[in-house]
């Protein structure tokens, strides 16, 4: 069975932290999934009608390597901001 192991809406990250895993040897799928925007009434800009966001879903497919695949994401998401 497999774990939803992070979710981002910024694609580029995604894309790195998929194949950090991959590279580490962990099996990942992504999933991309409908966001609906939030917008106020009478206002057009980013979120406005017609408009679409996405988030990114990594999946870890084998849910024995879950805590160890938390481990490598939460090394390289701090070394990310520092």
């Amino acid at each position: 069975m497999a774990s939803k192991i992070y979710t981002t809406n910024d694609q580029l990250l995604g894309s790195y932290l998929r194949n950090l895993l991959e590279s580490a040897g962990y099996s990942v799928l992504t999933q991309k999934t409908r966001v609906e925007p939030v917008h106020s009434a009478g206002q057009g800009g980013p979120g406005g009608p017609g408009n679409l966001d996405w988030s990114s879903e990594l999946w870890l497919i084998h849910d024995a390597d879950l805590a160890s695949a938390q481990q490598v994401l939460q090394q390289a998401l701090s070394g990310e901001s520092a």
